[in-house]
Order: structure tokens, then sequence, then C-alpha cells
């Protein structure tokens, strides 16, 4: 055990509750599978048709927030203090935040995703299924879903947990939220948001690695002809999740730098390879003119809902579910980004989590939505018979093997799955750790035992998601879990001002106090 570890105290009154909460989950999933996955189902829609606007209206206001912040002078403040020095490189922090944010979801949901929007689109959108303009609202809503809103979230998050620690000298923790937000301490407050929070962080996480369970199966099908099943899931689950906890438990500097770098050289080369092989004049034009739609566009985008056509479920399945996704992730994604802002200022800090992994996902689903949208539409492989008969999950593997090289190509994309999954549940697993001891600080590296545990909760859930519903239950859990997110994320939104106002404050007096020193000398002199 490290040294520094000696001095953590188990935060009881957190880790046991969610650990009995999480424990009862596991307990009614192997034994009440069906009505598991049945209950997870209905989630979807009972918080999509009852709270819909809910989640539609904060995530418009993550734009508008971090807007504020880049364009007014809040932006000037440096994290950690003027003479604050980042501890990263570009290249670190650019690898880390990419891969530490989308884990295998860009991966499972943006491949599959453009064919549903494609030949099933939203009574709001106006387009006929199957055509050419349900083709370009495809690929635009999928770049929209993965891109702006996703990580206004997670960097404004990230923002707030960056000023308390570095500047205001607090524990990295909900705890010095609260003490922030009230100038005393309430343990009973702090206690219920922190159970909340690693509740609803291990169910985002274990749903994460679901989505990378079925994508690994569907993959190990589709190279070695292995039939998907309860016991090849099992078999991957204990060997991702192992890898991950092994990674998790060397630290970020060490384990988790170097699989994001790695990660992010796959992900290249496959962007790469498609380009190549695939039709790279189809894909530059519908991504143009996705990218178009988007900026038409922009803020319907956010706020796609069913009024008026209560049957039309597409909204609760898509747009706030995935809202929702991210709700539940923002704020524990917002302390381990919040790692990687130090000597960065705040308007650094938000343009670059901001834009850069939102650039990124935009490319990359232009790239291969782009490459199904060909596929589908020349008749070369029917991709929605597919989806329909096999699952999402063999989307993209089917795509891949018909290209030239498809197996060598399968390979790459499976092990580029399995090593985006590591990078993301990797950062969350220390979280989930740091949340469940007191008075961590937030350059210290949380319990290795807590670690661990954490891990293997969230693999064994993520099993019993697979087995009992797959992709419902994945969305089921993400709505309920993200409606439970929606008031701490906007605490800390809110947050940020008071704790941004309060730093502009004392800058400004400081450069007061330098400007009248200075009148004076000038004076003596």
């Amino acid at each position: 055990m490290r040294k520094n570890e000696k001095t953590y105290r188990l935060y009881k009154a957190v880790f046991i509750p969610a650990i009995i909460i999480l424990t009862v989950e596991i307990l009614f999933g192997m034994f009440f599978t069906e009505e598991f996955g049945t209950i997870l189902n209905h989630t979807t829609y009972w918080v999509g048709d009852n709270f819909g606007w809910w989640i539609n209206i904060l995530s418009v206001l993550s734009i508008i927030f971090a807007i504020c912040f880049v364009i007014f002078k809040y932006g000037d403040v440096r994290i950690g203090g003027e003479d604050a020095k980042p501890e990263y490189t570009n290249w670190q922090w650019i690898s880390i935040t990419i891969c530490g944010g989308i884990g295998v979801g860009l991966l499972f949901w943006a491949m599959g995703e453009p064919i549903y929007h494609f030949m099933t689109p939203p009574a709001a959108a106006g387009v006929e299924a199957g055509s050419r303009e349900a083709a370009i609202f495809a690929v635009s809503q999928a770049m929209f879903n993965w891109s702006f809103v996703q990580y206004a979230m997670y960097s404004l998050c990230g923002l707030a947990f960056a000023l308390l620690t570095y500047n205001s000298k607090k524990s990295l923790s909900f705890g010095s939220l609260v003490e922030h937000s009230f100038n005393r301490k309430i343990f009973w407050l702090t206690t219920v948001v922190q159970v909340f929070a690693v509740y609803a962080l291990a169910s985002a996480v274990s749903n994460s690695m679901g989505a990378g369970l079925l994508q690994i199966g569907a993959g190990i099908e589709s190279v070695f002809h292995i039939t998907q099943g309860n016991m090849v899931w099992l078999f991957i689950a204990i060997f991702v999740g192992a890898f991950f906890i092994i990674s998790c438990i060397t630290g970020i500097s060490k384990g988790l730098t170097k699989i994001s770098s790695i990660t992010m050289m796959l992900l290249f080369f496959l962007l790469g390879y498609v380009l190549t092989f695939g039709d790279a004049q189809f894909i530059g034009k519908i991504s143009t003119e996705a990218f178009g739609n988007i900026m038409d566009n922009f803020w319907s985008k956010i706020t796609y809902n069913n009024t008026m056509v209560p049957e039309d479920q597409w909204s609760n399945e898509w747009t706030i579910t995935y809202w929702n996704a991210f709700i539940i992730f923002a704020p524990v994604i917002g302390m381990f980004l919040a790692r990687l802002g130090k000597g960065r200022t705040v308007r650094q800090f938000l343009l670059f989590n901001i834009l850069v992994p939102s650039i990124f996902c935009i490319i990359w689903i232009g790239v291969f939505a782009g490459m199904i949208m060909k596929v589908q539409s020349s008749g070369g492989v029917d991709v929605w018979a597919a989806v329909q008969e096999f699952g999402m999950q063999t989307t993209i593997y089917q795509v891949l093997g018909n290209m030239p090289g498809g197996t060598f190509i399968q390979i790459v994309f499976l092990v580029t799955v399995i090593f985006s999954f590591v990078t993301l549940a990797d950062p969350m697993s220390s979280v989930l750790a740091t949340l469940c001891v007191r008075d961590q600080q937030i350059d210290d590296e949380p319990p290795t035992k807590i670690k661990i545990l954490m891990g293997m909760i969230v693999t064994t859930v993520s099993y019993l998601l697979v087995t009992s519903g797959g992709s419902d239950s994945v969305k089921g859990l993400l709505n309920l879990g993200g409606l439970l997110m929606t008031i701490p994320m906007l605490w800390l939104f809110l947050e940020n001002f008071r704790i941004g106002g309060n730093l502009l404050k004392k800058k400004n007096h400081l450069l007061d106090s330098d400007k009248g020193n200075n009148a004076a000398l000038k004076k003596e002199a």
C-alpha cells in the first residue's frame, strides 16, 4: 500500500448505503432477470414523458453558461493561481480528455445510431424515412448527440471542482461544494449527495461497460464465429474488468496516460483506414451537409420532444436518454477533468475540454456514419436488416467485414473497443473510490482496495444489465440515474459563477493594490 493511503478514512456513511443499494440491484438482477429488464425498459419512457422538458432545459443552459465563462472576464482566472503551471502536456490532455469522456459509447451508439435515425426519424425532424434528407439528419443528429452538449456539461462541472480544489484549497469532494455554498459543513447533505453520486456513477459506468460487452461479443462472433451468449459475455466481463482494474491501481500518471495514447493512435488508424478504402468523396459530402444542418438547427436539436405526438418515442429513446447519460457522468467526470486543469485559465480549460473532443467526435461520426449511409443506400450491405436481426452492436462489424482486409480491421476495431472502455472505467473507478473516502486532495490517488472493489461492482452490474435486457436495460438505468443527478449538476454550474466572481474580485483587489504601491513609489522617486 502506498504511503499516502494510510491517512485515508473510509466514508462509511457514503460507502455502506451505496454498496447496499448496488448489492440489492445485483441480487434483483440475478434472481429476477426478466423483471429487472422490463422495469428498466419502462423507466426510459416514464422519465422522458414526465421530465424530458427539464432535461432539455438543463442541456440548453450548459451551452449558454459555457459561452458566458469563455467570453466574459471569468475566463481570465487561472486554475491554481497566477503562478500555477500545467502538469500535463497538450497531447496527454487531448488523449485523456477524448478517451476519458468517450469510453465505448462513441464506438457503440454512434456506429449503430445513425441507421436508426435514417430508417425511423422522429416526427419533429420532418423528413421521410430512407430519404436523402433523412440521411443528412441521421448523420448530423449523431454528430450533435456526441459533441457540444456532452462536453459542456463535463467541463462546467470540472471547472467548479478545479476552482474549489486548486484555488480555494479544499478537498476533491462534494463536501467541499456544500461547504463553499453554505459557508459551513453540512454532513447530512454531503452524505446524501455523495451516496447518489456513487450509485449513479456506478450505474453509468456499468452501462458503458454493458454496451462494451455487447460490442466485444459481436466482434468475437464476427471474427472468430463464437456465438454471443451469457457465458461469452461473462468471460469478456472478467477479462475487461481485470484489465481496467489493473490500469486503475497504477494511477493516472502511469496507466491511464499510456493507454489513452495507444487508444488515440488506434482511433486515428481506423479513421485513416476507412477514408482510404471507403468512399471518401461521399463521406466528405454528407459530413459537410450534416455539419451545416447542425448550424441551422443547433438549439432545436437539443430540445426535441414528442409534443402532440405521444406515440413517437424517438426523443425519449435517443436525445433525452443521451442528455441523461451525460448528466450522470458530468459531476464525476468533472472531478476527473479537474485534475487536468492546473495552470490553465478558465477560458483555456473550457475551450479545450469542449471543442477538442467535440471536433474529434464530429469527424469520427462523419466518417463512420457517412460510410454506413453509403453502404445502406447503395445496397452493398443491408445494415438495417442486420441491425433488426442481430442487434445494433453488429452494425460496424457488418460494414468493416465487407471492406478490404475485413477480418484484420474487425480485429483492430475489437481491440480499440476494449482499450476505449478501459480509458473510461479506469478514471471513473478512481473517482468512485475518491467519493468513498474522506478529505482526499486532488493530486492524491485513492485507496487501492476501494478501487478494486468498485471495479468489481461495476463489472458485475454491467454483466447483469446485458443478460437482463441488453441495450434497453442500459437506456433505462441511464435515464433514472440522470434524473437523480440533475440537481448536483445544476448546483455545480451555478457555483461556478460564485467561485469565479470571488476570484475575480480578489484578483482585481490585488491589481489595485499593486497599482497603488507603484504610484506611491513613483511619487517618492
